[in-house]
């Protein structure tokens, strides 16, 4: 006589309560919500319709965007610029804001709270669309931070640049005010 197959409460407990976890939490694959930038243009992903090349003209306003990310990671992008914050770079939910003061300027600054989060358990990747960027100085391109010590910028080691995608990467271990340089200057 077959006999029958239990399934064990605690393992079926386990499961529901990771499934509820999962559910709840701020995937980086979840739809993303027309949002209301700084400078009045509605966006979808955090860029603004200007640098899409939708309006002409440029912008000088401040383009900001927040968002909670827990330890399943995400991402927040603004004008030129993206973070990406990989599963278990944090060791809590917290509140990212990406903030490029100007969209002329390859310049962002990126903030974290609680201040405490500051400090990551694997490199969070700051990656900036450079497609604007004169091509001869793209391949010798990188991203420094400012040091709020020294008040000098100071490149940020472990950059890469993709030239087929027009991006300057630096895996960052805290946030600050970043810039892509090229050649000790900012812009693009």
């Amino acid at each position: 006589m077959l006999g029958r197959i239990r399934f064990p409460r605690g393992l079926a407990l386990s499961l529901t309560v990771l499934l509820a976890a999962a559910g709840c939490s701020n995937l980086p694959t979840q739809p993303l919500a027309p949002t209301q930038s700084g400078s009045g243009v509605v966006t979808t992903d955090g860029q603004p319709a200007q640098v899409l090349g939708l309006f002409e003209g440029s912008s000088t306003s401040t383009n900001t965007k927040s968002k909670v990310i827990g330890v399943l990671g995400g991402t927040v992008s603004v004008g030129d610029f993206t973070i990406v914050v990989p599963p278990l770079a944090l060791t809590r939910t917290a509140t990212i804001t990406v903030t490029q003061p100007d969209l002329a300027r390859p310049v962002v600054n990126l903030s974290i709270s609680p201040a405490t989060a500051n400090g990551f358990l694997l490199p969070v990747l700051l990656v900036a669309n450079a497609s604007r960027m004169d091509r001869s100085l793209l391949a010798v391109a990188y991203i420094s931070y400012l040091n709020p010590t020294t008040g000098k910028w100071e490149t940020v080691p472990g950059c890469s640049v993709s030239l087929l995608g027009l991006t300057v990467t630096a895996p960052l271990s805290h946030f600050s005010t970043y810039r892509v340089e090229s050649g000790g200057k900012a812009g693009w």
